[in-house]
């Protein structure tokens, strides 16, 4: 039975993400991901050496290029992620054998239809591998398998979290501590002991594979974001520690908790439905007196918890809730099962099965794919690498960029698929690390015949430093950083900005916003919307220096592309405050605040609009707002 709930779970899931797979590199961090799989490098932070190693071997594959080969591979560890969680499922189900398949399949047909997972699904992501060690490990706290070699397999899953997305780790913890609880109550000490130095072993085993990191920062390739060398250094890129650093303003603060279960919930409803993520809850409830569901809900709840409290930022961009998703998807079934008995008593369980199973197809025909990925197949191939970038920067450039996009975009196409090698792409925020000097340095002949600073000297003064020193080569993504003590111009394509203006500046946001408005009717990708009512706020904001009211069409174009656009929100309602409508202002600004709370920026703008309109009382809560969300800018890899 359990393989064929299995089955019911992973085929219509691989199938749903086969056909969703990008082409190419799309948004978020595919470009750097698939890049590093390719040259064995090194990725942001915690490393992922286990995906990396995985998509490195589906790349051997001859189907399509080498980044729809990495597409297909995480949609297929999501399928088996899916199929994990019908198993699951159907060990929660009481009776008829073909209504626990059907309810198994449509546990996973619920996952496989929620936006977060497509979106991680049909791109290269890290997550799937991931989910599928959390649920794979959780399937090992049932079944009819001797206890022994479920706990050794709990072992292996365990040690391989330290090689993949550190979400899947207590999974394995729960399963470990269950497959081993037995033992430590009723064995003998030798037995103990003997299953202790097994279980070490077989972790260790798996954990091994971050042995790929410092052998991988050894060998000097270009993508390398950490230089995990060193012992210090590996501890430090597996725990995260610079991510930690940036956005310790946002992690474990007390005062932001409801608004980020907030946003949690609203994403989880949005994935799953509220009728099913009800469902859900009743599952998780129901699981305080279903022994067998205890660890699927309890470890549900613990990744609800991390992702309000330690990575509330990846409900905006959807990079979190994976587990707690599969959570409810396996507990809301196994629920409905429960409430079906009458339904089975009158009908009969083939008959309900046949129901559940429509059921399931209904829910994967509502999935929106618009977050595929192939919906998003243009974003890095004609916006970031190529011709669209690359191909227009000077020889021998440095390309300083400042998002996931830019720089994994044109890290593809420089590196994978040749596009320019005499150009260097940087990250800006690490430019002041040690590791991406060397690493520049090593291409000298990139600065001519400029000689490098002091490595000693922090990374802001290395930045004014190259600045200065070539400012006829050195290119800086979009308009949305600041460069010490030097204004930004419009570059010659919509992505990237230079140093020095020029008469073509308008011509190239013209180009800019015809190039946009010719793709946004046929694409409905949403990473493809976003950038491209980025670009177009970027083009209303250069116009907006000469003149407020010129940047007004551009960032409502904007909205009409992505009106979730929260920068446009906020500079329309600058417009109309400069237009001495206050009161249309305010109203602007507080629909940006409700998209996203999270500005200072605009706080203080909505409390000089209230001020303005005599309403001292908002005002002063306005401020007090800004005052609480101000966030300290980084003190280190700048």
């Amino acid at each position: 039975m359990l393989r064929r709930a299995f089955a019911a779970g992973a085929l219509p899931a691989a199938l749903c993400f086969a056909s969703g797979a990008a082409p190419s590199i799309t948004h978020r961090d595919a470009g750097e991901l698939t890049a590093a799989a390719f040259l064995l490098d090194v990725a942001h932070p915690t490393g992922f050496a286990a995906d990396l190693l995985a998509v490195r071997l589906a790349m051997l594959v001859p189907v399509g290029d080498l980044a729809f080969r990495a597409n297909l591979a995480v949609g297929a560890l999501m399928a088996l992620a899916c199929g994990c969680a019908a198993v699951l499922t159907a060990r929660l189900v009481e009776g008829d054998r073909a209504l626990a398949v059907a309810l198994g399949g449509l546990a996973g047909a619920v996952l496989a239809a929620s936006s977060t997972v497509l979106r991680a699904a049909t791109a290269m992501e890290v997550y799937a591998g991931a989910l599928l060690v959390s649920l794979g490990a959780l399937t090992l706290t049932g079944g009819t398998a001797p206890l022994a070699r479920r706990r050794r397999l709990a072992a292996l899953c365990l040690g391989a979290t330290l090689a993949t997305h550190a979400t899947a780790r207590p999974a394995a913890l729960v399963a470990l501590a269950m497959t081993s609880w037995p033992l430590l109550r009723h064995g003998s000490s030798r037995s103990r002991l003997r299953a202790a130095v097994a279980v070490a072993a077989l972790a260790m085993t798996t954990a091994a594979l971050v042995l790929y990191l410092p052998l991988a920062a050894l060998r000097g390739g270009p993508i390398d974001w950490g230089d995990p060398s060193t012992p210090r250094a590996v501890l430090d890129h597996l725990s995260a520690a610079s991510i930690r650093r940036a956005f310790a303003g946002r992690m474990l603060v007390a005062w932001r908790l409801p608004e980020d279960l907030a946003a949690a919930v609203r994403l989880i409803l949005d994935d799953l439905g509220v009728p099913f993520a009800l469902l859900g809850v009743a599952g998780v409830l129901r699981a305080l007196r279903v022994r067998a569901a205890m660890p699927m809900a309890a470890v549900a709840l613990a990744d609800l918890a991390y992702a309000v409290a330690v990575n509330p930022m990846g409900a905006a961009d959807r990079q979190t809730l994976f587990v707690a998703e599969a959570g409810l998807a396996v507990c809301g079934a196994a629920a409905l099962g429960a409430m079906l008995r009458p339904l089975v008593a009158r009908l009969g369980p083939r008959a309900t099965a046949a129901g559940v199973v429509a059921l399931a197809a209904v829910v994967l025909l509502r999935r929106d794919g618009a977050w595929a990925g192939r919906a998003d197949g243009w974003v890095a191939s004609e916006v970031l690498g190529g011709a669209g970038a690359l191909g227009a920067v000077p020889v021998r450039s440095i390309v300083l960029c400042g998002s996931d996009d830019g720089c994994g975009g044109a890290m593809w196409a420089q590196w994978v698929e040749g596009e320019r090698p005499d150009v260097t792409v940087l990250p800006r925020p690490h430019l002041g690390a040690l590791w991406t000097w060397r690493r520049l340095q090593l291409r000298r002949s990139l600065l001519h015949r400029f000689a490098a600073p002091d490595v000693g000297q922090r990374g802001d003064a290395r930045l004014r430093w190259l600045l200065a020193s070539a400012p006829d080569r050195v290119r800086w993504e979009g308009d949305a950083h600041d460069a010490p003590g030097t204004a930004l111009f419009a570059g010659e394509t919509p992505v990237f900005a230079r140093l020095t203006p020029s008469p073509d500046d308008a011509n190239a946001d013209r180009d800019a916003v015809a190039w946009v408005a010719s793709r946004m009717p046929a694409t409905r990708g949403a990473g493809a919307r976003w950038i491209g009512a980025t670009v177009l706020f970027a083009a209303g904001a250069r116009e907006a220096h000469r003149d407020i009211s010129a940047g007004v069409p551009l960032w409502r174009a904007a909205l009409g592309v992505w009106p979730g656009h929260v920068a446009s929100w906020i500079d329309l309602g600058l417009a109309e405050a400069r237009a001495g409508r206050p009161r249309e202002a305010a109203a602007l600004t507080g629909h940006a605040l409700d998209l996203d709370p999270d500005r200072p920026r605009a706080w203080s703008n909505l409390a000089v609009f209230l001020d303005a309109l005599g309403d001292a009382g908002g005002a002063a809560d306005a401020r007090r707002e800004a005052s609480r969300r101000a966030r300290p800018e980084p003190t280190s890899d700048r």
